[in-house]
């Protein structure tokens, strides 16, 4: 059976190209969405209205979020935490990074602020230890096959059970925010502090 030829379109000719009307979004740097109206709003806007209060909340960057819903979500998150009462452990700000780690600190911040403790989201901090030291884990790709850790001399095993012995013995290498909201006395601060404090409030 013969092949049929292929067929011949000159570049000159009407069948070869044709005009055609086409209708589509366009974003405003002028990049050709076709349907895609969303995409095209999204390259062509630099602000959009929040998608949870659009009527309360300010219009935010389409490249960032709603301040607003992202501060009323956290102050949610933070009625809902369980309390404690402070008993001298480090403080932070809840979801900030201004610790104290001592009354004096505290109370130096609440005056420069005028600010009460009370008035302070405080949460207590929780020590942060460097990681037990896991020799099998670490030796994993040179254990030969069905071995463990004993594969490994006893020199090597007694060494890391002594660096897990030191690191279990260790001071905090710093302090992180907990879960617990610390239930912190305006009291901590004498007469004279909270007088101070109020009257900056005025100036």
């Amino acid at each position: 059976m013969k092949n049929e030829a292929e067929k011949i379109v000159m570049m000159d000719s009407d069948e070869a190209a044709s005009i055609q009307t086409i209708t589509g979004w366009v974003d405003r740097g002028g990049r050709f969405w076709g349907d895609d109206e969303s995409m095209a709003r999204w390259c062509g806007a630099t602000h959009r209205k929040c998608k949870n209060k659009p009527d309360e909340h300010p219009i935010h960057s389409t490249h960032g979020y709603c301040e607003e819903c992202h501060r009323e979500s956290r102050q949610a998150k933070f009625s809902k935490m369980d309390r404690a009462v402070w008993t001298g452990e480090p403080l932070v700000i809840f979801d900030g990074d201004t610790y104290f780690f001592d009354i004096d600190s505290l109370a130096d911040y609440c005056w420069e602020n005028s600010v009460l403790p009370s008035e302070l989201k405080l949460m207590i901090c929780e020590p942060n230890y460097p990681p037990y030291f896991d020799v099998e884990q670490h030796c994993e790709e040179i254990i030969p096959d069905g071995g463990d850790c004993y594969s490994l001399s006893q020199a090597v095993l007694d060494a890391a059970d002594a660096l897990n012995k030191a690191i279990k013995e260790s001071e905090p290498v710093s302090w992180g925010q907990s879960n617990l909201v610390a239930i912190v006395s305006d009291d901590i601060l004498d007469d004279e502090q909270k007088e101070e404090i109020m009257e900056g409030r005025k100036a």
